[in-house]
């Protein structure tokens, strides 16, 4: 069965599931869209050599950081290895704070593949001949503002229609999947970890980056060149409080609010032996 322990970032999620892999013996699934990249050990407060040779990690250094890596190359990689199967077969702690992630897990999101051949091929259109293409293949336009990014997804959503497939079922708990943990001490918590961070040297890891992916670029840290601190800690908490807002309307996620660790070890490991 897969529980899931979500919460804002640099609450301390990531040392309590640590801690209870160990106890349990279970692996622990990677809820995090930027500790899928090679190379962002640092700045992902990626598990240490040690803590991966005491606990199984899925989810991590996946990546290169060239790479635009989605959703749905989530989802593949957990299809890949076999999740949803083992979900049925063994305990798995879901560790994490991307919402997507989890939204997409949970609700067995239905997705069609990109063929990078059809790609290719529609880059090279303008919006205009884009809009052409709908015309003349009669593909009805999306109901919403359009683009060319937006044009090009619909067209190859209309070409795909037949290749989509729905992410298989997993095992959970009918009534409450996790909790989220409401760390309300996740400012003071942010400010320890971005000094954390930089004293491990975090500044050469982002300079090492070459050809970073459109979506590393939207790493917190990435594109900072001055005032990296404050910077980070600005950035992490508007993120931290975009969590909260979207996390609430989770109606399977217990959320508890505390600052005290050792409510939310007890709570994980109530569900986990119900």
């Amino acid at each position: 069965m897969l529980y899931f322990l979500t919460g804002t970032t640099a609450s301390g999620k990531s040392a309590i599931a640590h801690k209870i892999a160990i106890e349990k013996n279970i692996p622990i699934l990677s809820l995090d869209s930027m500790a899928v990249y090679k190379g962002l050990d640092i700045l992902t407060a990626k598990p240490t050599e040690v803590m991966r040779t005491e606990v199984l990690y899925y989810g991590l250094d996946i990546a290169e950081t060239d790479q635009n890596f989605s959703v749905v190359d989530y989802l593949n990689y957990l299809i890949d290895k076999n999740i949803p199967k083992l979900s049925f077969e063994q305990d798995i702690l879901v560790v994490g704070g991307t919402g997507l992630y989890y939204k997409s897990i949970i609700d067995s999101f239905e997705f069609r593949p990109t063929d990078p051949a059809i790609r290719a091929e529609l880059d090279q259109l303008n919006y205009e001949q884009l809009l052409k293409f709908h015309e003349l293949h009669e593909i009805e336009l999306p109901n919403t503002e359009l683009n060319k990014r937006r044009l090009i997804r619909n067209i190859e959503d209309n070409i795909l229609e037949q290749s989509k497939y729905i992410f298989p079922p997993i095992n959970v708990n009918e009534e409450t999947v996790g909790i989220f943990w409401n760390n309300p001490k996740y400012k003071e918590n942010i400010k320890l970890r971005t000094i954390e961070m930089i004293n491990q040297g975090l500044v050469s890891e982002i300079n090492n980056i070459k050809n970073p992916s459109k979506t590393i670029l939207q790493a917190i840290g990435m594109n900072i060149d001055k005032d990296i601190e404050e910077n980070i800690n600005i950035k992490t908490m508007k993120l931290a409080k975009k969590q909260i807002t979207w996390f609430k309307k989770e109606s399977r996620l217990k959320m508890i609010e505390s600052d005290d660790e050792s409510i939310i070890y007890e709570s994980m490991m109530e569900l986990i032996n119900e």
